[in-house]
Formats: structure tokens, C-alpha cells, sequence
């Protein structure tokens, strides 16, 4: 849950979001009296704390940073943990039908029940026990403001609630009679197409990776589908001759390529057609000995595979023995369905790529008042998807950057602002008392500089403090946003840039790369 615009360098400028993102603000709030409505919430909009939308003829007010969390079942008061409020009607909403059928009543428990009932401001985390209805539930991971008569199941369903049987002593029901139905005609079995047999090797991930992200589209020879860059002063290849990685520059030996959208077969990079941008860079990466990990979707656009089939065409096009990881930046575009498709698809291809790291991109807070708040709704999808798969080569790579207004229930908070370093380590923190990720699962990425929101500032201090703490605590990596940022803008702006780190003053080109280097030794 980061307050972010469409990730630099993807036809999007961070001015044009700050801009829209100010326009936003002043949209006036709804009137209970069915006042005119604000635009219609959109799955692909994002939404910061303040921003109106309006569904179904009710209005909603964002309580923070959120997209794709639909107001209608993500709305709440304040404390229940939601990322939405509801304000009242507005329009002329037409009203729901009334429903023909009576629903079957619950029965009503006539004995209390030893364990307190649930309450939507209480926080709940795995174990916890709660009742509702005359129910027992028990808590998969931390809860807040999820209604466990409404947001349960077995293990495997992603619900944060089991339930455990009926509380006290209900009455029985009657039980109805049973009109038969003719048993249904049997569905023909239709045979699976074959996973494609595997021919490319990726290399082996080390146990922890370095790799800022570049975004392919900074820089590129639009003739040649090649990667560039000028954070070297200059406009030169990413590698080969006279590029930067291998030059005298930088030790950097791996880095993140961003971003791989669309279907997975028919994938394309910022419009290069996916076999066009492989040929054009995979070959040269491999024999300047660079290492890459290939990165999926991001804050404007989104990556579908359903299948392992589909995921090992996708992966054979990049494969080659400095292949170290495919990245799956979920943002926008997914729905949970897709989400769990996409962790089945890379679990089902794990056996052919035993060393091939996958990992999983997700937007955090960092609340440091005892709430343990982090993961919005998307991520914490996400990672219960990987924890009801069988995959096991994965990671959490946590975006901890962009938390909003300062806050200690969005970050940790120093002289009145976000401070990045700590605020890292505490998301780091809070995934694992929120979902039990172990340290050497977890990976950070931090946005060097200025953050999309303003104030925001990872220094080359926090360098030192988010790589201290990834090697005493065993994570499994760093990474940042962007590689093509580093370097100090020429001239100076008070505006986030997608080339240059906004910083005023104390950096130089690769600082912060090299910063990362020399602290992770």
C-alpha cells in the first residue's frame, strides 16, 4: 500500500501523477443526500488517502494508498483496516431487488461460548481465536476488520479465518426434505496439452542478489531494441563495447530487467516485441557475464500466465546460464484468481528449474504503532497464494518506498517524515508477524532519492542501514528503483525524475550502486 505513480519510464512522468494526483484531491466530498457522484472508481486508478470514488450509487472516501481494492467490499470505519470508507449515497442509485426466497435461518446458540467474540478493531494474528454467530474461528495470519463470518475457509482458500465448529450449544435447525435431482451427465475429460520440454539452462541464483531494476525503456536504442543508459554522464550501452557494466564505473555484475507485460508467449517490453528485445539483449548480457533476473508487470501494466506451459515459453526466450530469477511485480490488473494462476504456473515449472529464483514484488506500509499494518489487499493475496502452493525457490520482494502522508500507522516517523532506513526494516518486520515469511525469503527494494512523494528521501545513510540489517537478518536481497536514477539531475528539480535522484546535493553518479556494493561487500 504505497502512495506511487505508474513506475518511471513507462510513457508516464511522475509530474504529470503529481499533477493528477493534486487535481484529485480537490474533488469535493459527497453529501449523504444522494449529492452528485464522484468519477466512477476504476480497478486500474490509484487512489490516495482523501480521493472520492463512487460505485453503485454510494460514495467512498480512500483512507490511503489503494488500487484494485473495490470500495463495495474493501469499505469500513476507521480502525476496522479497510482502504475505504463509505460517505453516504449519492445519484440516484437504483436499489437492489428484493430477494424471493427467504434465506435458511442459523441457529441461534442458547450456551456461551469461552472465547470472546470478534470485534472489527481488534487486531487478530495466526492462532487467535474468535466467535461469530455461535461459531469458533480461528485466525490464519494478521486480521483486521475481516468479518470471519464472511471471510473464511479451509487452508488453501486465502481466507484469514478457519472455522472450528459450532460455540456453546445451538439449537438444531429442522432438517427439509430433499427434493432428488437427476444425477448430472458426466463432462468429457479433455487431454492436456504438454508442458514444453525445457532447453534453455538458467544459471543459479546465489543465496542473496544485488540487482537494481533497469527499466528498459530509459535509454534504449529504439533501432536496435537495445538497453542504454546516460547514468554514467553520458549516453552509452548497458553492456558490450563501451558500455557501463564491465567498465570502470561500477563492479555491478546483475541487474533487474523492468518490465515484461501482457500474456505470457505474447509478452512485449514497453512495446518491443518479446523475441525483438531478447534477441537484441539476452546474448549480450550472458557474455558480458552479467547476471539478470527478468522482471513482470509493474505499477502500469500487468503480466497473465495461467499455465506451466506458458511459463516455460516465457522463460526459454530469456533463458541462458546468467538467468537467476524471473520477478513478478504485482500491482495492477490482476485479479486473485489471476494471482494464485500465476504462483500455480511458476510451482508447476520449478522441478525444470530447480535454481531459477522467483519472486514477487508487492507494495508495503511500514506502521511501526503495534498494528503490524503492511501488505493492501493485493499482496496479502499474493502471499497466501505462495503459501498454499508448493513453491518453494521463492521470495517477498518488498517495495518500501512511497508510504503517504508521515504517519506512525503508514511508517516510522523521525523529525516529522517518513525515515526510510528504519521504515524498511520495519515492513521487513511486519511481513513476518503478519504472515510468518521467514527472513531468508524476504528481498527490499527501496526508490533511491526522491520517492514520489516528496518528502521522502532514501539517503545514502539508509544504504548503509538497509544493507546492515539484510546481512546481519540473512535476507535474500536488495534491489532498487531505478539504476538509470543514479545519479545526481543536472539541473537541480524539486520533482521526481525518472532519470536523475532528485537529491540536492552529496550524491554523484552511482552513488548509491556502489554505495550498495561496498556496504554488502
Amino acid at each position: 500500500m504505497i502512495v506511487r505513480f505508474a513506475r518511471p519510464g513507462l510513457a508516464v512522468l511522475a509530474l504529470l501523477g503529481l499533477l493528477a494526483g493534486m487535481l484529485l484531491s480537490i474533488v469535493p466530498a459527497a453529501r449523504s443526500d444522494a449529492a452528485s457522484c464522484a468519477p466512477a472508481w476504476s480497478s486500474g486508478e490509484t487512489y490516495v488517502g482523501g480521493d472520492t470514488a463512487s460505485k453503485d450509487g454510494t460514495q467512498y472516501r480512500a483512507n490511503w494508498w489503494t488500487r484494485g481494492d473495490d470500495p463495495v467490499t474493501n469499505n469500513g470505519v476507521t480502525g476496522t483496516g479497510q482502504p475505504w470508507t463509505s460517505i453516504g449515497a449519492c445519484g440516484a442509485a437504483t436499489p437492489a431487488p428484493t430477494p424471493t426466497s427467504a434465506p435458511t435461518a442459523s441457529p441461534t446458540p442458547t450456551g456461551a461460548c469461552a472465547v470472546a467474540a470478534w470485534s472489527a478493531g481488534s487486531t487478530y494474528v495466526a492462532g487467535n481465536t474468535a466467535t461469530q454467530g455461535g461459531i469458533l474461528y480461528r485466525a490464519n495470519w494478521w486480521s483486521r476488520g475481516d468479518d470471519p463470518a464472511t471471510h473464511n475457509g479451509v487452508s488453501g482458500t486465502g481466507q484469514p479465518w478457519t472455522a472450528q465448529g459450532p460455540c456453546g450449544t445451538p439449537s438444531a435447525s429442522p432438517t427439509p426434505t430433499a427434493t432428488p435431482t437427476a444425477p448430472p451427465s458426466p463432462t468429457p475429460t479433455s487431454t492436456p496439452s504438454p508442458t514444453p520440454t525445457p532447453t534453455g539452462t538458467p544459471g543459479v541464483a546465489p543465496d542473496f542478489v544485488f540487482s537494481p531494476y533497469k527499466d528498459v525503456t530509459v535509454g534504449m536504442n529504439w533501432n536496435t531494441s537495445a538497453m542504454g543508459t546516460a547514468v554514467g554522464g553520458s549516453s552509452q550501452p548497458l553492456v558490450g563495447a563501451s558500455g557501463l557494466l564491465g567498465s570502470d564505473a561500477t563492479d555491478l555484475d546483475a541487474v533487474t530487467l523492468a518490465f515484461a507485460t501482457g500474456t505470457c508467449g505474447s509478452e512485449n517490453w514497453g512495446g518491443v516485441a518479446a523475441q525483438a528485445f531478447a534477441d537484441a539483449n539476452i546474448p549480450a548480457l550472458a557474455a558480458a557475464g552479467i547476471d539478470y533476473v527478468v522482471s513482470t508487470g509493474g505499477a502500469a501494466g500487468a503480466f497473465h500466465c495461467s499455465s506451466a506451459a506458458g511459463m516455460t515459453s516465457f522463460i526459454e526466450r530469456y533463458a541462458s546460464d546468467h538467468l537467476i530469477g524471473v520477478d513478478f511485480d504485482i500491482e495492477s490488473g490482476q485479479s486473485a484468481s489471476g494471482i494464485r494462476d500465476l504462483v500455480a504456473a511458476a510451482a508447476g515449472v520449478q522441478d525444470s528449474y530447480p535454481q531459477l529464483r522467483f519472486s514477487f514484488t508487492l507494495a508495503t506500509l511500514a506502521a511501526s504503532d503495534g498494528s503490524y499494518g503492511g501488505l493492501n489487499a493485493t499482496g496479502a493475496t499474493t502471499v497466501r497464494a505462495i503459501q498454499a502452493s508448493n513453491l518453494r525457490n521463492y521470495t517477498v520482494n518488498l517495495m518500501v518506498m512511497d508510504y503517504g502522508a508521515a504517519g506512525p500507522g503508514m511508517c516510522v516517523v523521525s523529525g516529522g517524515i517518513c525515515d526510510m532506513g528504519a521504515s524498511a526494516i520495519q515492513a521487513a518486520t511486519n511481513l513476518q508477524h503478519s504472515f510468518g515469511v521467514p527472513t531468508d525469503k524476504i528481498e527490499l527494494t527501496p526508490m533511491i532519492g526522491m520517492n514520489d512523494v516528496r518528502d521522502e528521501i532514501f539517503t545514502l545513510a539508509d544504504v548503509q542501514t538497509v544493507a546492515a540489517y539484510a546481512q546481519s537478518q540473512g535476507l535474500a536481497g536488495i534491489h532498487f528503483w531505478s539504476l538509470d536514477r543514479d545519479v545526481p539531475c543536472s539541473p537541480p528539480t524539486p520533482w521526481v525524475s525518472i532519470t536523475c535522484n532528485s537529491v540536492a546535493s552529496g550524491t554523484s553518479s552511482l552513488s548509491y550502486t556502489n554505495g550498495f556494493l561496498d556496504a554488502i561487500g
